[in-house]
């Protein structure tokens, strides 16, 4: 984040003291809201107490319902990501002797909490029942507290306008419009940039590298041998509405790991946990793209496959919010996701699915899900041990969850000769013998991503590793050049 270097230095009283520095709490001295972090934590511990929101707001108020669910959710302040640089900065002006007010439409005794876990701030202004401190609530008690023109403010939202209106000077976190219409008002003092979210981010907000794993659905096809426009539009159709429906639980998981996410070496780069994109933002997108998927996909593609893919969301939202935290059976239901896949493609073209196929790709998934799971363990070794992972393994799980991944690995590879020599592979290739190259080829790329994972290199889920590794796409075109050798289409 850039900042602009201040104009001039703060302006003094009569005393020649300099002024009061009012700071704002959501969006200014912290990325995110709080009212919107506490909603996050119901939302994974308590997401009964979310239908109470509407009669809480009806009955008590904006004040009332942020006392109610502050209290309700336990908000740990050392969980929250903090602007630094305006931290610095305050730190500084503290130094020197400035007085410094934390003035926020947030809950009072939260804001507390957040103030005293900075060390920061001389006075605390917050919301309380019967009073929301936002916008001209605000000014108004700035205004009679410290007097018109007797303070500065530091803000971040069109919001904090009639703020600066009466301030002496004005500290804008944000991008260039809000710090336009801060200095349209009153002097600006300086200007720390912070752009919103945009479309890279919301790439990387709802994974769309990981719509790759969606080429599972071609495989029916392309095993009974039935690849034609008839049958890969609609697969098409399909890997776009499962892209889009596991895009929604991307988000919801990200929010459910809002808090642990932070503590992780690498995940805390998400951009909701590091404050990219706001979690109302999320909210809306998770229930936009989840609905989306399933009624376009029953309009489209007929109630069997929205029935493949409303049963894949509910055990992807079960497993975000619950299963997940059940050691080795967690990993089986990330397997399961694969399984999902492969019978959402077989159900659009009513594609039967060999069962020796099933049997390969339950111990092959389970490998490369194990594999991902140990990656973890190994990078987030005290996480795991603190029990903040929000998983329920330990560091010394590492080496039971590789003895199971390798083996699953071996198993696979033994369903696959099997398979090669079944009736129904003689029944589809002219030298079905030929196949057989594909066991050392398949056992050789997952016998490497393990090596990678033991190596500590595995840093995200298998799939996206081998997306970006040059030689996984060489063992792809040997393993399609042994199928068409296969076929008879290709003569050696």
């Amino acid at each position: 984040m850039a900042n602009s270097e201040p104009n001039t230095q703060s302006a003094v009283d009569a005393a020649g003291q300099p002024l009061p520095l009012v700071v704002d709490l959501d969006g200014t001295l912290v990325y995110s809201d709080l009212l919107w972090e506490c909603v996050a934590l119901l939302l994974k511990r308590r997401p009964h107490l979310l239908l109470l929101m509407p009669f809480w707001l009806l009955f008590h108020g904006r004040a009332g319902l942020k006392r109610r669910v502050a209290e309700r959710a336990g908000l740990d302040p050392s969980h929250i990501v903090f602007n630094r640089d305006l931290m610095e900065f305050l730190a500084a002006e503290r130094a020197r002797g400035r007085m410094l007010v934390l003035a926020t439409a947030a809950d009072e005794k939260l804001a507390e909490a957040v103030a005293a876990r900075t060390g920061l701030f001389h006075r605390v202004h917050g919301s309380s029942d019967g009073r929301n401190l936002k916008g001209k609530s605000k000014a108004d008690l700035l205004r009679a507290t410290y007097g018109e023109g007797c303070f500065e403010y530091a803000g971040n939202s069109i919001f904090d306008l009639p703020i600066w209106k009466i301030a002496a000077a004005a500290y804008v976190v944000g991008p260039e419009r809000t710090a336009r219409r801060a200095a349209s008002v009153t002097e600006l003092r300086r200007h720390f940039l912070r752009e919103g979210g945009g479309l890279a981010c919301w790439s990387r907000a709802i994974r769309v590298h990981h719509w790759s794993k969606n080429l599972l659905m071609a495989v029916p096809l392309v095993l009974a041998h039935r690849v034609s426009w008839e049958t890969v539009l609609p697969t098409l159709a399909g890997m776009l509405l499962f892209g889009l429906g596991s895009s929604g639980v991307y988000v919801l998981n990200d929010l459910l790991d809002l808090h642990s996410d932070r503590a992780h070496p690498w995940k805390n780069q998400r951009p909701f946990a590091s404050g990219e994109l706001s979690i109302a933002s999320g909210i809306f997108t998770c229930l936009l793209l989840l609905g989306g998927a399933f009624g376009v996909g029953a309009l489209l593609l007929g109630t069997s496959f929205a029935w493949v893919l409303a049963c894949y969301l509910a055990m992807a939202i079960t497993y975000s919010m619950w299963l997940k935290t059940i050691a080795i059976f967690d990993v089986f239901v990330l397997t399961s996701f694969y399984a999902f896949r492969l019978f959402a493609g077989a159900v659009i073209t009513e594609t039967p699915l060999s069962q020796w196929f099933l049997g390969f790709s339950l111990f092959f998934f389970l490998s490369l899900s194990m594999a991902k799971r140990y990656s973890e363990l190994l990078h987030a070794a005290e996480l795991a041990e603190s029990g903040a992972s929000g998983r329920s393994y330990r560091a010394s799980d590492r080496d039971l969850l590789m003895v199971i991944g390798i083996a699953s690995c071996f198993a696979a590879i033994v369903i696959l000769s099997l398979y090669v020599h079944s009736a129904e592979v003689t029944q589809l290739y002219a030298r079905p013998q030929i196949l057989f190259l594909l066991c050392p080829l398949v056992l050789y790329w997952t016998c490497r991503i393990w090596l990678k994972a033991h190596r500590g290199e595995l840093d995200s889920d298998p799939i996206t590793v081998a997306i970006r590794d040059p030689l996984s796409y060489g063992v792809a075109a040997a393993s399609v050049a042994v199928m068409l050798l296969a076929t008879g289409g290709v003569s050696l």
